[in-house]
């Protein structure tokens, strides 16, 4: 009885020590990133994102606008230009209801338009609007509702690293890499939905390629050139690496608690 009480005794406190170092990792990340207190205090965030790939038809770039507004609005505005044809899409994320607005695909017949979202895509995306930052979903987790697990550190580009396990509230879950010289987010792993809805093309890849394509979907996300706007840490470099290839990116007029345009809440 004496063993079994000892080994149990044992167990607990393995798993509170375990707990205890996840939170302390991720309260590093936090005060490396500006702090709890300016990072609950955001309201609003826009951001530009500029990324570069190669395709078929050359390199393209492909501008994208962020806004968010906590637990209001999550909207991400992309344009394209393939020659003389310029292509326009975006995701809406409000508090009712979200949509998105899809190109027209020649290949599945689709003729476009916008779409309203279904409930679970909704909910599974919700994340989103939350304006905490660039990962805010760590920031106060536990009230959110979502989940951390410790893992055995590994290097990122010989980077000695932190290695969390992030589970949302929604059930899904991704890879949170921490640099252990900066305790800043240096990359993210994340396979299916999450990792579309990561990328902030979740709604569109799943009108465009269908559910199949998102659920085998795999991207490894890389952070970095971190800058300070409004003494908040923002990586300015993001690099996205697929099986079709990387693609880089800067994020670029970051902007923090500034009002945002009445006509980026409408679905049009």
């Amino acid at each position: 009885m004496k063993r079994f009480t000892l080994l149990t005794l044992s167990l607990v406190l393995t798993v509170a020590v375990s707990a205890q170092t996840a939170d302390e990792v991720v309260n590093k990340f936090i005060e490396a990133s500006g702090g709890k207190e300016k990072l609950n205090a955001i309201r609003t965030l826009h951001y530009n994102q500029l990324i570069k790939f190669k395709s078929p038809m050359g390199d393209l770039d492909f501008p994208l606008q962020f806004f968010k507004e906590k637990h209001k609005l999550y909207r991400m505005q992309a344009s394209l230009q393939l020659g003389p044809q310029s292509i326009n899409m975006f995701v809406l994320l409000k508090d009712t209801a979200g949509y998105v607005m899809l190109p027209a695909n020649p290949m599945t017949g689709s003729e476009g338009g916008i779409q309203k979202l279904e409930q679970k895509d909704l909910q599974d995306q919700a994340f989103q609007s939350d304006p905490s930052g660039m990962f805010a979903s760590l920031v106060d987790y536990a009230a959110k509702g979502h989940k951390v697990e410790l893992l055995e550190s590994e290097k990122v580009d010989d980077q000695d690293s932190y290695k969390l396990k992030h589970t949302l509230g929604s059930g899904q879950s991704l890879t949170y890499f921490i640099s252990k010289a900066n305790n800043l987010v240096n990359r993210v792993d994340a396979k299916g939905s999450i990792a579309a809805n990561m990328s902030g093309f979740g709604s569109m890849m799943g009108g465009m390629a269908g559910g199949n394509s998102v659920e085998k979907m795999e991207i490894t996300t890389l952070y970095g050139d971190y800058k300070s706007v409004d003494g908040i840490k923002f990586p300015t470099r993001v690099v996205y690496k697929t099986h079709m290839g990387d693609s880089e990116s800067e994020v670029t007029n970051i902007e923090i608690n500034k009002a945002i345009d009445p006509k980026w809440y409408l679905p049009n």
